[in-house]
């Protein structure tokens, strides 16, 4: 049996005297989506950042394919690991073709066709629409063959369309592989991810499948405030205050 991609046993972290986690304890299958969702400033990117090595652990420990995080030299853990920012950005004048042989001097066929990626080889990174420079930012954090990705609000600022065939794309990836996603939109969480951690002040309020984790009790939990599900033609839809705020 395949080790968790990542584990936090116990994690807490510290920014002065404030928590940004608080006891977090979770594990990561080897494959599959993973949805980190919760209230503004509840710890979602804390946990992300945490799990890259990025925020020391003021106590507990990351564990990463069984081996604790402390023991991996920074080469390894960049081979291993895979990350996806909010915002797809590049800081030189490149096509988009240059920027990915940054990361992987020889591009894999079946990545560059899963991103769709042929048209838009030899554009400039800076002239790509926000849907085309997500669809790089994926083949990017994937080129060198991670076995874990790591992806912070990757579809904030991409309209619905676009925000759908991200997630379509991060899922089909998760097949032989994990992701672990910071989500907003619960619904959009809820359609896409294999499991789903809710994090609220800091800590972990329920960890599972989506059923488990997003329901009436659980959510007023971690929001403060009612959050009603509604279902659409199969589908849910959450709304409330704070998860109005944390979607817009």
């Amino acid at each position: 049996m395949n080790a968790p991609a990542l584990t936090l046993e116990n994690v807490c972290v510290l920014a002065g005297a404030r928590r940004l986690l608080d006891g977090v304890s979770l594990n990561v299958p080897a494959r599959g989506l993973v949805g980190i969702v919760g209230p503004n400033g509840s710890g979602k990117t804390s946990l992300l950042r945490t799990g890259l090595g990025l925020l020391p652990c003021a106590s507990g420990r990351v564990v990463i394919q069984g081996r604790p995080l402390a023991d991996w030299a920074a080469r390894d853990l960049a081979r291993h690991v895979g990350y996806m920012g909010q915002q797809a950005s590049s800081h030189w004048d490149l096509t988009a073709r240059e920027l990915l042989q940054l990361q992987a001097p020889h591009l894999p066929d079946d990545l560059l066709q899963r991103c769709e990626l042929a048209p838009l080889l030899d554009r400039r990174f800076a002239s790509l629409s926000g849907g085309e420079k997500a669809r790089v930012s994926v083949a990017r954090a994937l080129a060198h063959g991670p076995q874990l990705l790591l992806a912070d609000e990757p579809a904030a600022h991409l309209d619905i369309p676009h925000h759908h065939r991200l997630m379509a794309l991060l899922k089909e990836t998760s097949r032989d592989k994990a992701v672990v996603v910071v989500l907003h939109d619960l619904h959009v969480a809820s359609l896409y991810c294999d499991h789903l951690a809710l994090i609220s002040g800091g800590r972990l309020v329920a960890y599972g499948a989506s059923a488990q984790v997003l329901t009436p009790g659980r959510l007023a939990d971690a929001y403060g405030e009612p959050v009603n599900a509604h279902a659409v033609h199969g589908l849910q839809f959450f709304t409330g205050n704070q998860v109005a705020k944390a979607v817009a």
